[in-house]
């Protein structure tokens, strides 16, 4: 299809990253996947058009990643969404939302089906 959209998702729990790559993949989206910020880094150079991101992962962050893709040439107008549990993270999503995330949603309070309404929102509004 060649209005596939590209999600990267970034998330360090593989069972809610496969869940959520076999929502996107039903509904019409190509999915990539990383299980942490060093491989999502990577991964954005590949310039997907929206990156879901979880914000507690190992080896680099959330945040950290963020603040790396915004300082990068071509990559730092692609949308990102904080996909998290939040927990004791709410000072870090304070900081992305500075950052200029285009959304924020809490793993628990969300189905599948709504995270894709969300993404595609934010897809529109691009």
């Amino acid at each position: 299809m060649p209005d596939q959209k590209v999600i990267l998702l970034v998330e360090d729990d593989s069972l809610i990253s496969r869940m959520y790559q076999e929502k996107f993949l039903r509904d019409g989206f190509e999915v990539i996947l990383a299980f942490n910020g060093e491989q999502g880094l990577e991964q954005a150079a590949l310039k997907p058009d929206i990156i879901l991101l979880d914000i507690m992962m190992p080896k680099m962050n959330g945040y950290e990643m963020l603040k790396l893709l915004k300082k990068k040439r071509g990559l730092a107008s692609i949308p990102v969404i904080i996909l998290s549990s939040i927990g004791g993270d709410m000072e870090l999503i304070e900081k992305a939302k500075k950052l200029g995330v285009a959304d924020t949603i809490v793993k628990g309070d969300v189905s599948p089906k709504q995270v894709v309404e969300r993404v595609r929102k934010v897809l529109e509004g691009k």
